[in-house]
């Protein structure tokens, strides 16, 4: 069943979507930023980028096997129309590749995060944040190439 999407609304559900995230990014950058300059470890920052991760694939898995997302209408309606754009099986193997990645990374960053001691290993500050600027850039760049390319 294919539904007629107004392309102009679908790309502002998705810059309204980008909002949000970058918002929840922010808060966490921030976060990270208070707790490196108050000389956090960096067993902290891995172990909670961690916990983000599992639950990111938690929510993934949960998307793939019920074909729901959690979260508000707009991301119930963007996905709705990737479903409906890119047809159902289509976007199951996407998100199936997604979930498989999410899953090899958590295992890798568990593994890292319980085998390697890091000791008294401190965030310096600001180096420690280029990493995180350059996937948040990244991110961004990707989202708006894909609301750009919209049609």
């Amino acid at each position: 069943m294919e539904t007629q999407w107004n392309i102009e609304e679908v790309k502002r559900l998705k810059k309204k979507q980008l909002l949000h995230s970058n918002l929840v990014l922010l808060a966490f950058f921030a976060l990270f930023i208070i707790y490196a300059l108050n000389e956090g470890t960096l067993n902290v920052v891995i172990g909670f980028f961690c916990v983000i991760l599992w639950g990111i694939a938690a929510n993934t898995l949960y998307t793939i096997i019920t074909g729901k997302v959690l979260g508000s209408k707009t991301y119930r309606r963007v996905l709705a129309f990737d479903i409906d754009n890119m047809g159902k099986e289509r976007w199951k193997q996407r998100k199936f590749i997604e979930f498989t990645v999410l899953i090899v990374l958590c295992l890798g960053i568990t593994v890292v995060l319980f085998t390697i001691d890091f000791g008294s290993a401190r965030l310096d500050f600001p180096l420690d944040v280029f990493p995180m600027l350059g996937g948040w850039i990244g991110m961004n760049i990707g989202q708006i190439a894909r609301i750009k390319n919209l049609t």
